[in-house]
């Protein structure tokens, strides 16, 4: 029969992964705006639900009053997040065949430019993950007090989810989440028109005690400006420009979009832009006009849901759409992270098992190094989002900077060539540059405010990842160089006259009888060997041993006092080699396969060692020899004599 123990993993992969889908079907796979919105952009979307408490938070230090400031440091975010967009589409426009700040960075600043963008945006991936499982995992928590204590759990088993979803295929998981994301824009932009009704004409009850003369028109300048200083907002313009992750996403996935790419990636991006502005705003202005601040155990998103629809099912909704978008943010990351992971392989600064497809036309090994490291981060950090949030956004912009500054040199490049000037590119390079710089400052404000509290872990692993990246790249240059020069230096089994078969055996069994007769038709040269972790059972395997029915092919019981079996074998092996210089050995290890798959740990523990430890070694070929054996007890079985059995057992 023919390899039975994959039958039932293959049945398992099926249902539970999806069906296989052919190279020449990757066009089906593509998307429009209204699902790439919901796949790319859900993460810079989702940042609504945490990005002004973060700037709260940090004003709160000051006093309820100095929150009035969250407008103008929303103001500054809106901007940026307006400029940074507007530039990604000049991004879009010059590269429609995606890659983003590593490719732009990799081709105008240089290969280490290009690594470290790479480097800083796989970090926020990473991150994305992590703290947007933790930010839907809290709005669940605050909803549904009796879940507090088990965050850390229901964090792990989102990322598992939604990895899940994506080795399905990136359509698959987009079309599903769909419904999620555009349920969220919906309750949101209810909710603001809603609760800016009741903000202005004063109709809602407040859920926290109220600081007097707080709210809109209602401050005065030194109640406004008690305690605030330059650093603090600073701090709160670094901690909310965690609205801007993920806005980069479009440009990096351009790809994945039907046809014209550029063209449906620009709307996707615009369509982003102008949702992602108006909810922050809208949830800005909200939090003021309502006199709300941050308190432990509700976040500032519930707040407003509760002042604007109390307790009714309208606050269940937008908690309810609120969460799901907050879980599914990560899907963005799921969508980049394996694609530029692939391309980072592709050039040979990751291992290239990460450039390869699944069968679902998914980078799976992406996707589980993802669902991996956000899960290690989870654990580390307790699922706390405010621990998260400090090492949040400064590989975004470190990415941000690097791929505008690219940007500029690209149209520079551009200017220079015949027919061309820099005159027609102006607005580009106006675009980028200001793109450039404003990134540039949100960076230096992000690792000054930040670096204390947490960002200075970003600032080491960014630089270790390219250090790890240039040691792949100089391995594969070593090894590609090693390649070529095999042909100069003959190994040495090409030099080999003939052929030795020695077959390693377990004891007596039907396995060594199958396994005879493929070494027999290999050679008529066979040596039968035996490692005796135990010295009587060796003994015992030689008493029985009969050379007549073997075929006349010899035992040697090599004894180990140590109860090691590859060490012994090692050594035996490199002595016969050296007494037979023009003998080539070919190693036989027989190895049991079943068609109960998740029993096969039962078998082969000493075989899979040797096959480990001694998979290469000069002038020896390790050759498996797989026994079928069929468990089901309905079907016949090879029937032997019990008499002649003998194995650790016996």
């Amino acid at each position: 029969m023919s390899s039975p123990s994959h039958a039932r993993v293959n049945r398992f992969k099926r249902v539970f992964f999806g069906r296989p889908k052919r190279t020449d079907q990757q066009h089906n796979e593509r998307l429009g705006v209204v699902v790439g919105l919901s796949v790319f952009s859900a993460d810079a979307l989702s940042s609504v639900a945490y990005a002004g408490e973060e700037v709260l938070l940090i004003l709160a230090v000051a006093g309820a009053a100095a929150s009035v400031y969250s407008l103008g440091v929303g103001l500054a975010i809106i901007a940026l997040i307006f400029i940074v967009a507007a530039s990604y589409n000049q991004t879009i426009h010059a590269y429609p065949n995606g890659g983003g700040s590593y490719i732009v960075s990799k081709e105008n600043l240089g290969i280490k430019a290009g690594l470290t963008a790479g480097a800083a945006l796989l970090v926020d991936y990473v991150l994305t993950v992590a703290v947007s499982t933790a930010s839907g995992i809290r709005a669940i928590t605050s909803a549904l007090p009796a879940l507090q204590g088990h965050e850390v759990a229901l964090c792990l088993l989102a990322i598992a989810f939604i990895g899940w979803m994506n080795l399905r295929g990136v359509k698959e998981s987009g079309t599903l989440f769909a419904v999620p994301v555009y349920g969220f824009i919906v309750a949101m932009f209810v909710m603001i028109g809603v609760g800016a009704y009741r903000a202005l004409t004063g109709h809602w009850d407040p859920v926290a005690p109220i600081a007097a003369g707080f709210g809109f028109g209602n401050a005065s300048f030194q109640e406004m400006t008690s305690g605030v200083t330059m650093f603090m907002l600073l701090r709160a313009f670094a901690s909310g420009c965690t609205a801007l992750s993920g806005i980069e996403a479009v440009s990096n996935g351009v790809q994945a979009f039907k046809k014209p790419e550029a063209e449906t990636a620009i709307k996707t991006m615009n369509l982003s832009r102008t949702i992602l502005y108006t909810m922050f705003t809208g949830v800005t202005l909200l939090a003021y006009g309502f006199r709300l601040m941050p308190h432990e155990g509700e976040t500032l998103l519930s707040q407003i849901a509760h002042v604007t629809f109390g307790n009714s099912i309208f606050y269940y909704i937008v908690q309810a759409s609120t969460s799901l978008i907050l879980l599914l943010a990560a899907n963005t990351a799921y969508a980049d992270f394996p694609r530029l992971a692939g391309m980072i392989a592709r050039d040979g600064y990751l291992p290239r098992r990460l450039a390869n497809l699944g069968d679902t036309l998914v980078f799976h090994y992406g996707v589980m190094l993802l669902a991996a490291a956000a899960g290690v981060l989870i654990v580390i950090f307790k699922g706390d989002i405010h621990a998260l949030i400090p090492l949040y956004a400064v590989g975004v912009f470190l990415a941000f900077t690097m791929s505008q500054t690219g940007m500029i040199i690209h149209w520079l490049k551009i200017a220079k060539q015949p027919g061309e000037s820099l005159k027609r590119h102006w607005w580009s390079v106006f675009i980028n540059t200001l793109g450039a710089l404003l990134s540039a400052v949100a960076l230096i404000v992000i690792g000054i405010t930040k670096f204390v509290h947490g960002a200075w872990i970003v600032c080491i692993v960014v630089p270790a990842l390219v250090a790890y990246f240039m040691h792949i790249h100089s391995y594969y240059d070593r090894f590609n160089g090693r390649v070529g020069n095999l042909l100069s230096e003959p190994m040495t089994i090409d030099n080999a006259t003939k052929v030795k078969v020695v077959l390693t055996i377990g004891g007596l069994s039907p396995v060594i009888d199958h396994s005879m007769r493929v070494a027999r038709r290999l050679s008529t040269d066979i040596t039968a060997l035996y490692v005796a972790v135990e010295p009587e059972l060796g003994e015992k395997l030689q008493r029985k041993w009969d050379l007549a029915r073997h075929g006349g092919v010899p035992l040697v019981v090599i004894p180990s006092p140590y109860r090691e079996v590859v060490e012994p074998l090692r050594r035996w092996l490199d002595n016969l080699h050296r007494e037979n210089p023009d003998t080539l050995i070919n190693l036989l290890v027989p190895v049991v396969v079943t068609n109960e798959p998740f029993d096969n740990y039962l078998h082969n523990g000493a075989a899979d060692q040797i096959l480990r430890d001694l998979r290469y070694t000069e002038g020896i070929i390790v050759t498996e020899i797989p026994f079928y054996v069929n468990m089901n007890p309905t079907e016949s079985v090879l029937a032997y004599d019990p008499n002649q059995s003998m194995n650790a057992d016996d």
